[in-house]
């Protein structure tokens, strides 16, 4: 019986006894697998992902130094970590499985010691290595304003939300008026209000019973975050609470006062536009059969057409399974 929570170990060698070895000493810690020949193994590859290949040399029909450049040639395999395990101990064949390609080269007899010390020091590295790029990838697609997730992150985060049916609400934030406040007070003005914004949304979840919610920057004034679904209300009332509250000291003692400004509109004419305020869509999850993230997008995007179309800070939230519900918190306790 395989576990899928264990690394996994191919170990591909034409000697059953070097096998039943291999698996006595590595079984209780590992899911084994095996294959007495370099053309079996080779097929094994192609129905499991093992986290590490131990392979002998001297094979018949194909030797081990052959497996190994068709592994590294195949882009679907090649960064799976390969330990030579032969007994063919000179160092010009130890110097060619290395520079093949292997991590490692252990020579026969080997110490069971040794070669367990080994398998787990090349899977701690490994998994490390998957951390770095998985972190790399993290910061390639940060906003550089609020070092928030961006949009590659989000879509990968709610896929995976509604492919494992999650009990979970998807939050979208947007400032309205913001872009009103920008041509007035200028894009450096606005790149604070933005970060005000992402600290507001991140200091209410991390104080919530949700602390280790997900949060995102989709970009510009928009964000998303994902909380579980018994919290789809009181999170983001607070977040508008202190929102409403925070937002005049970004205005001007006189704009402030009136609560409002006037801005040229996309036309170039005068217009009135009203102290910024937050317009947050919610849709549950668990309430509809969503399949793709765009779907749940668009779900998004239509929620907060019709949160803009309330004045003020406005929660509007999808639940068309249970009920339908357009809250504005003023008008809420």
């Amino acid at each position: 019986m395989h576990n899928e929570n264990t690394n996994t170990i191919l170990i591909i060698d034409d000697s059953t006894e070097h096998i039943k070895i291999l698996i006595a000493l590595l079984e209780d810690l590992y899911d084994v697998y095996f294959a007495k020949s370099g053309k079996e193994g080779l097929e094994i590859l192609s129905s499991i992902c093992p986290d590490i290949i131990l392979l002998d040399i001297l094979m018949p029909e194909i030797d081990g130094f052959e497996v190994c450049r068709r592994i590294k040639n195949e882009p679907k395999w090649q960064e799976t970590p390969i330990i030579f395990i032969s007994a063919q101990g000179a160092d010009e064949d130890e110097t060619k499985g290395l520079e093949m390609g292997a991590i490692d080269y252990i020579t026969k007899p080997f110490s069971p010691a040794i070669v367990r010390a080994r398998i787990n020091n090349h899977l701690q590295l490994r998994t490390a290595m998957q951390e770095l790029k998985h972190l790399y990838s993290l910061a390639l697609d940060a906003n550089p304003i609020t070092g928030l997730p961006g949009n590659n992150s989000i879509t990968r985060y709610i896929e995976n939300m509604v492919i494992s049916r999650e009990k979970a609400c998807v939050i979208y934030t947007d400032i309205d008026n913001f872009k009103a406040y920008n041509d007035k007070y200028g894009f450096a003005r606005g790149d604070e209000v933005i970060d005000f914004t992402s600290t507001i949304i991140q200091t209410t979840v991390s104080s919530s019973p949700c602390p280790d919610a997900f949060v995102g920057h989709v970009g510009g004034d928009d964000f998303i975050l994902v909380i579980p679904s018994k919290y789809g209300y009181e999170v983001p009332e607070e977040i508008i609470r202190r929102f409403d509250k925070g937002i005049v000291q970004f205005y001007n003692q006189q704009d402030a006062k009136l609560r409002y400004i006037e801005s040229k509109n996309r036309q170039g004419k005068p217009q009135i536009y009203p102290i910024m305020s937050l317009s947050i869509a919610g849709i549950d999850l668990g309430n509809r059969s969503y399949s793709t993230y765009l779907e749940v997008n668009d779900a998004c995007a239509e929620m907060k057409k019709k949160a803009k179309e309330s004045p003020g800070s406005t929660l509007c939230f999808d639940r068309r399974k249970i009920s339908k519900a357009l809250l504005n918190s003023a008008n809420r306790p």
